[in-house]
This record gives structure tokens, sequence and C-alpha cells, in this order.
């Protein structure tokens, strides 16, 4: 199938994605939390008082580590303590989270795009990225949740400042384009490179910028491809279990390159172990209920603020009127 380029074209994408009225900055407790999370020299209480300066953050992260999961039978009253219980990187993987959320909580309905379900999808890619990470590639484990939970956050991007194009991708898939090529006929680019300028503008590490970038393609020449490719196998359990939708209406097929590049690195995974993967993801994402129920209930919260704003908006803006009325 053919699709024709329309007037978006990929520098007015990326000057859009750049805008900081359009797309914050992400907030400053966030972007510092993942600093000191980086640096192995980072202690919980240093990290602690960072976090208790944001009151949302904290409640949630201390609601978290006293949950059922973790089984402690005294409270979990202070945030040095719920560090030690979670983690530094489950910590610094809620931060991101909730503030990705607020940065996109008003995001323009679309009937075609559910994105109650999308982000369902990413965040069950985001546990399979760091389960796999964490058999397969140690290494990057820190970063593979945040990989998967914005592999495709440049489909909220169009669809919160495109949506008319947006609309045109998923009605030119229907007619029998893939996902890629209505995006390339109607765009001019692709999520993924939206995706990246995303990264880059949050000064997100390197490695998850590209692994935005080439997950649907981690063959691509560069560094890093294995990583890249356990997000691309991680996408693809998503897809298999059912879990959420990406606004992709066939699941993406497995590539024989993919597996090309596991076996490069000797890693022991081949197409046949599709099925005994997605049985240890299944159990993974069971594991990670009370993280992933903290998640949901965050991104609900915050867009609840939104509505709530939006009502006093329109309650100031009526009551304006009302004023202007009655003057002779």
């Amino acid at each position: 199938m053919t699709t024709h380029p329309q007037s978006v074209d990929p520098d007015r994408i990326k000057r859009i994605t750049e805008s900081i009225i359009g797309l914050p900055t992400l907030p400053t407790v966030v972007a510092k939390m993942i600093e000191l999370v980086d640096n192995p020299r980072t202690s919980a209480s240093s990290l602690a008082r960072l976090i208790a300066t944001d009151q949302a953050l904290t409640a949630r992260i201390l609601k978290l580590a006293n949950s059922a999961y973790y089984g402690f039978s005294r409270e979990i009253s202070t945030v040095n303590m719920a560090i030690v219980v979670l983690g530094f990187n489950t910590v610094k993987d809620m931060g991101l989270s909730l503030s990705v959320f607020d940065v996109f909580k008003l995001s323009k309905r679309n009937e075609s795009f559910d994105l109650t379900r999308f982000w369902e999808h990413s965040i069950a890619c985001g546990i399979a990225s760091r389960m796999l990470a964490r058999s397969y590639r140690s290494r990057f484990t820190g970063e593979a949740f945040v990989s998967g939970l914005l592999h495709d956050i440049g489909k909220v991007i169009l669809n919160q400042y495109f949506q008319g194009e947006f609309l045109a991708i998923i009605e030119a898939q229907k007619k029998g384009a893939t996902f890629e090529e209505a995006e390339t006929g109607v765009i001019g680019t692709h999520h993924t490179q939206i995706g990246s300028w995303l990264a880059e503008k949050w000064n997100l590490p390197r490695i998850i910028s590209r692994s935005l970038l080439h997950h649907h393609e981690p063959w691509a020449p560069g560094k890093e491809n294995c990583y890249i490719a356990i997000v691309n196998l991680a996408d693809l359990l998503c897809h298999l279990c059912g879990f959420g939708h990406s606004g992709r209406l066939l699941p993406p097929a497995p590539d024989e390159r993919l597996w090309e590049i596991f076996r490069s690195e000797s890693i022991p995974l081949e197409e046949a172990d599709l099925p005994r993967l997605q049985t240890e993801f299944l159990l993974e994402f069971d594991k990670s209920e009370a993280f992933v129920s903290s998640l949901h209930e965050g991104r609900q919260e915050t867009g609840d603020r939104s509505q709530e704003t939006g009502d006093r908006s329109q309650e100031t803006g009526d009551r304006s009127q009302e004023t202007g009325d009655r003057r002779p």
C-alpha cells in the first residue's frame, strides 16, 4: 500500500517536541534523582533528602514500601527506609514514570488510540525489559525499565500535537500498511525518532535515547545492539501476551536478525524460546503487581488533578462571563 506525504515534516515535529510549552523538561527533583541513582557513591539518606522535597512522590514511595508484597510487620514511615526496602532503581523508575504521566496528562482523547491501554502496554514492556536485562544483559538493568516504558512515547506526542495525522496513520493500517509505512507516508518520520528527541531533551542516558530510536530495528549499525534487542523482544512479549494496546493493529513479527544478535553475544535465546519467555514474563508481572498498581494509581491521580484544574478554569470562565453579562 502507498501513502502520500502530507504537510508535516520532521523539522516541524522536532521543533514542537523541543518546545518547553508543549513538552516541559523533567521536574528538577526527578532529573536530580536520576543523576543520584546513576552515581554509585550516592547513599540512601542523600536520595531520601531529595525525594522528601516532593510530597506526591514521597507518599507514593511510602505506600509501595508498605504494600503487602514487601511483608514488613511494622510500618515503614521514613523515605530513607523505604529506599532501602525498594532499592534505588525501583525508586527511580517510580519517579520517572509519574513524571511522564504528569507531562502527558492533557493528551487529547482519541477513540482510535486508548491511552489507558497504551500505558498498560508501556508499563508491561518496562517490566519485560527489566526481566530480560537482568537475565541476559545485567549491565543495563537499571536503564531497562525506562527504555521499555518509553519505547513508544513518540506515539503519545503524535496523538497530542498531530492528532489528525496520527489518525491517518491508524487508518492507513486498516488499508494494509504497516505502522512504519503509514508513518513514513503521512509524516515523513517515525515515532521512534520523535521518542529519541524527547529522551535527548530530558537528558536521559544515551543508551535509552538510542533504544527508543532503534527498538524496531536493533540490528541497525551502532553500539549496544544486544540491549536494544532486549527491548525489542520485550515489546514482542507484551504483544504476544496481550498487555494493553500500542496503537499497532497487528503485532510485529519476529525477525531472524533479532536472534542473530543474541547468537553473536552467545546469549541462549531463539524463537523457539518464546513460549517459555512468555511464561516467565507473566510470572514476573505477577510479582510486580504492587509496583504496577502504584503506577496506575499515580496515573489516575494525575488525571484527576488535571480534570479538577480544568473544571476550576471552566468555573472561572463561567463567572467571568456572568460578570460581563451583568455589566450595563
